[in-house]
């Protein structure tokens, strides 16, 4: 059995082994075959070399070309497939797939075979090399086959046939320029080894310029910051100036299909999308630019840019209401300090006690009465005589009055700023909360997946989500629903993050609500195209260089801060101290005077016949 290095040969419905008695020399062909033989043996150790190579050879031509000999010793991965019978996606198994997607080198005779003009679906190479071996090329019809046509580099090798001298006949190497004025096949020059060296010889860029080709894009305008419509009508978005930078570079035009009912799309099980990118599926539009997340379902179904934002969906929760002015006293300190300070207090205190044993013996009551009323503001009655007595006094003194000034001046700022409860943060809390979450249902993916989620958390969020219903009459396409129960303070309101915070900026709630930190999905967002585009990768090296530069985050927060309302202004005088912000200080008084007629009372039961002198 022959052994060919480096090549696999692969059949329709099993694996082709070639057999000792196959001969090594051409059957008698037509006396132009050998030139065809020489120049597909050039194409592989030449410019192909060192790529992994999808070789099809149409029935007929295999009668008279010898494989054996063309594919003995070659050093690059090879794939050969068979073309006796029409292919189908299902005629092959996992294993049976070709792994070799780079380049596809076809060679045809007289007719064109399926593989031209029924691709397969997992067929898609980055270029496509035709070779005819025939007296006669149409050109015209070959570059018109599906495959061709969706393929990003494609070129032609057709025969210049000599009948005096056939054994001299050359062959040019042709492409075409799909988008431009004139479509017609271009000839690059004749086949030489030494000519065609590379592959950037062979396929020259054939979409460098698309020669002023309009473009459709299905969006919708409700999309803010990546596409909306301004108060004079004109369509604006950072994904809109994207679009418009990439049609200065490539030379094209553009319209927008702006549907009555705009909804993203959603996947149905006979494998079609409705919405947005349902009309790029069926071709009805070129690309989709609004806010996509990047997702498995829509990789497999659709070819997609580069990513050029990277952003997940935030959750828009109503601001925490503010806590009881009764406990503004309480809130200058934390509790550590507050429990630090009645630590101090203590050992203060009974610092005091036990020095005064070398003067003044004083009781511990006593001792904290003069420990503490310095809190209060109250001068001492009386200097200790002893030097450590009054030192540690001295000290006391001054730690209080540190103390006296930091917590007065916190304590007029929460007397008069209303003090909040911690927001929530985290994924986990919102998920542990009694909150419910809000979305409105325009076709994206969030709902579903958190709903079949198995992360616990994502699935406990998932259980908590209230749909309603997109309404395209209203002003915010619906999204008053969920703006209405975020106000009351029982849901958290789904949505693209920028959008939703600009929505509520719209919605003039922005001051009442807060974003959650954490965000659900943080993901890619891609232009979506129909599949098999093959001026896809155009806008991938475009795009690429307008994140690079800056300008795409340039373009997002110049919106983003444009189309944000200016908070308003406050009032320049001071705020007047009510009641009800001093509700805090005039409990402490009230509890004060009622200890201190406690004691008073206590006092005069415990001691009635006591007379003051």
């Amino acid at each position: 059995m022959l052994v060919y290095q480096s090549v696999l040969v692969v059949s329709v419905v099993q694996v082709v082994m070639c057999r000792a008695d196959v001969s090594l020399w051409p059957r008698p062909s037509p006396s132009w075959t050998p030139v065809a033989g020489r120049v597909l043996r050039e194409a592989l150790t030449g410019p192909l070399s060192g790529h992994q190579v999808m070789l099809m050879v149409d029935d007929g031509v295999q009668r008279s070309l010898s494989l054996d000999l063309l594919l003995t010793g070659l050093t690059s991965p090879t794939v050969l497939l068979h073309t006796t019978t029409h292919n189908t996606d299902n005629h092959f198994t996992t294993q049976q797939l070709p792994t070799a997607q780079d380049v596809l080198l076809v060679v045809v005779g007289t007719g064109s075979p399926w593989l031209l003009w029924s691709p397969p679906g997992w067929l898609s190479p980055r270029v496509v090399l035709v070779l005819v071996a025939a007296q006669t090329c149409s050109a015209r019809k070959h570059f018109q086959s599906p495959l061709l046509q969706n393929t990003p580099s494609v070129a032609l090798l057709c025969l210049n046939h000599k009948p005096q001298t056939p054994e001299y006949s050359t062959y040019s190497v042709m492409t075409h320029l799909p988008l431009s004025a004139n479509p017609e096949p271009v000839s690059l020059g004749t086949w030489h080894p030494n000519t065609f060296m590379t592959l950037e010889h062979i396929f020259p860029d054939q979409f460098q310029d698309f020669g002023g080709t309009a473009l459709r894009a299905t969006v919708s305008i409700f999309d803010k910051p990546a596409v909306f419509q301004r108060d004079d009508g004109e369509v604006d978005g950072f994904s809109t100036r994207i679009l418009a930078a990439m049609a200065y570079w490539l030379n094209f035009t553009y319209t927008y299909n702006i549907p009555e009912v705009a909804v993203w799309g959603e996947y149905l099980e006979n494998g079609t999308y409705t919405g947005i990118i349902g009309d790029v599926q069926r071709g009805e539009s070129h690309l989709a630019i609004n806010y996509f997340a990047l997702t498995y379902q829509r990789s497999q179904d659709f070819d997609y840019s580069v990513s050029y934002f990277r952003e997940g969906f935030g959750l828009i929760l109503r601001d925490p209401p503010p806590l009881p002015h009764w406990q503004s006293i309480l809130y200058p300190y934390t509790g550590v300090v507050w429990a630090a300070v009645c630590g101090v207090v203590i050992l203060t205190t009974v610092a005091y006690y036990f020095v005064s044993f070398r003067g003044i013996r004083l009781s511990f009551i006593i001792s904290f009465l003069i420990v503490f009323q310095s809190f209060l503001s109250q001068n001492v009655n009386q200097v200790p005589r002893v030097w450590v007595s009054r030192g540690l006094l001295g000290l006391w003194l001054l730690a209080t009055w540190v103390l006296r000034v930091s917590y007065t001046s916190n304590l007029m700022a929460f007397l008069t700023v209303p003090t909040f409860q911690p927001p929530l943060t985290t994924l986990v809390q919102l998920a542990d909360s009694e909150f419910r979450l809000c979305m409105v249902n325009y076709g994206e993916f969030v709902p579903e997946a958190l709903a079949t989620s198995s992360h616990p958390i994502l699935a406990r969020l998932g259980a908590k989500m209230d749909l309603v219903p997109s309404a395209e009459h209203l002003p915010f396409m619906g999204q008053e629903g969920c703006m209405e129960l975020v106000i009351a303070g029982t849901h958290a309101h789904v949505d693209a993050y920028s959008f939703v915070l600009l929505q509520y900026s719209d919605y003039d709630a922005d001051s009442q609500v807060y974003p959650l930190k954490e965000q659900l999905y943080v993901g890619s967002q891609v232009f979506f195209f129909t599949k098999r585009t093959p001026w896809k990768y155009k806008f991938d090296i475009g795009m690429r260089r307008l994140v690079e530069a800056g300008l795409v985050l340039y373009w997002y927060t110049e919106i983003m801060q444009e189309e944000t309302h200016n908070p308003k202004v406050r009032e320049s005088r001071l705020p007047v101290l009510s009641l009800s912000h001093l509700q805090g200080p005039f409990l402490l008084l009230a509890v004060g005077g009622g200890l201190a007629t406690i004691a008073l009372l206590a006092e005069r039961l415990l001691h009635p016949n006591t007379t003051s002198p």
